[in-house]
């Protein structure tokens, strides 16, 4: 486990807000570190983000890497064996952005991540192993990994109180994929374990005066051999004196037979010039997951809900936020096609524990 490293990676991000300014860009740069902790009774989550950026004339850049820590006890609902499950995963971004003018500017992106991209896959991957553990000149442990590049365009058309963008992206996945048994072969086959993504998002942003504003996100994703997924969410913000709201809706659609609804209200208050508290409600809803690879292996209806809060403090070039969050899934009856991963679609309750801190110099 790499967590002592991880502090040291961390904290000395921390302490580098104490340097001086770095001769790489005239323009402004800043430093950001992040660690969220994220767990229920079987399962945690921690991870860490260092976020760079600086400017140089009409050119930004931007770099972050990232590690995730996955923790998880694996109890089969009916055939395995107990174990106790650790992945680690890095991650990286970077983009460089060129503002043309006052009314467009483009950017370019490339990310990636070595390792699981969540915790369920590694659930999944140990179920599958042991249930082709007779079959070891067949079973290959997986090795996931991803790639993607995104292009983007905003338009400016009103500096200060209208925008719009337009993102294009590309992603290649190797996931951990599903195995089932072919009896005509007598032997353990793979479901194909590549994943081509391609997505378009287009925001608009419109500030109807000035404490109210708007911005509507309309999302199109293609992912291989499955039919298009459409998205579509509405935000408003107001700001009323030293309070703040924040509203958000969706919805996704995707055929056969996929729909959610999701939203969320966040209020702030400003009872400080250097001091701020939040809190807000989340709310989730799906009819379930539609693809089938081996046996079904995905997950049924799911409605969650989270309450949150934090404190956000900020002198001009150094802020920090400290914020909780108490996250509530529950999950419908599996099937017959899936009732080998009952325990994994389990009701959870989560906790979230998150800091941030940043330094623009």
């Amino acid at each position: 486990m790499k967590k002592p490293i991880l502090f040291v990676f961390f904290f000395s991000g921390i302490s580098a807000f104490a340097m001086p300014t770095v001769p790489w860009f005239s323009g402004v740069q800043k430093l950001e570190a992040t660690h969220e902790f994220v767990e229920a009774d079987d399962i945690s989550i921690d991870s860490y983000l260092l976020t760079y950026s600086g400017g140089e004339g009409p050119w930004t850049l931007k770099t972050s890497v990232g590690y995730l820590n996955y923790q998880t006890d694996f109890v089969p609902t009916i055939v395995g064996v107990p174990a106790k499950l650790e992945e680690d995963t890095e991650t990286f971004n970077v983009q460089l952005t060129r503002e043309w003018n006052k009314a467009w500017s483009n950017s370019l992106s490339v990310g990636g991540y070595e390792g699981f991209s969540e915790y369920r896959s590694i659930w999944i991957a140990e179920q599958y192993r042991q249930d082709f553990l007779g079959f070891p000149n067949d079973y290959e442990a997986p090795d996931p990994s991803g790639r993607s590049v995104t292009a983007t365009t905003i338009w400016n058309h009103s500096p200060g109180t209208g925008s719009a963008t337009l993102a294009l992206t590309y992603g290649r996945d190797v996931i951990a994929p599903g195995w089932s048994f072919n009896p005509i072969l007598s032997q353990a086959v793979a479901a194909d374990d590549t994943l081509h993504t391609f997505s378009a998002n287009i925001r608009v942003d419109h500030a109807l005066n000035g404490w109210l504003k708007t911005a509507v996100d309309a999302t199109t994703t293609q992912i291989s051999e499955r039919d298009p997924r459409f998205s579509i969410s509405n935000t408003w913000a107001a700001t009323y004196g030293q309070l703040g709201l924040r509203l958000n809706g969706g919805y996704t659609e995707e055929a056969p037979g996929f729909s959610a609804t999701f939203g969320s209200a966040i209020l702030e208050w400003n009872f400080h010039p250097q001091w701020s508290v939040y809190t807000g409600y989340r709310v989730y809803a799906d009819s379930g997951e539609i693809q089938v690879s081996g046996f079904n292996a995905l997950a049924p209806e799911v409605n969650s809900a989270e309450f949150f809060t934090g404190i956000q403090w900020n002198s001009g070039d150094i802020s920090a936020s400290a914020g909780i969050g108490f996250l509530k899934t529950d999950y419908a009856k599996l099937d017959a096609n899936n009732l080998f991963f009952g325990n994994l679609y389990q009701d959870r309750d989560w906790q979230t524990f998150r800091f941030a801190a940043s330094y623009n110099f």
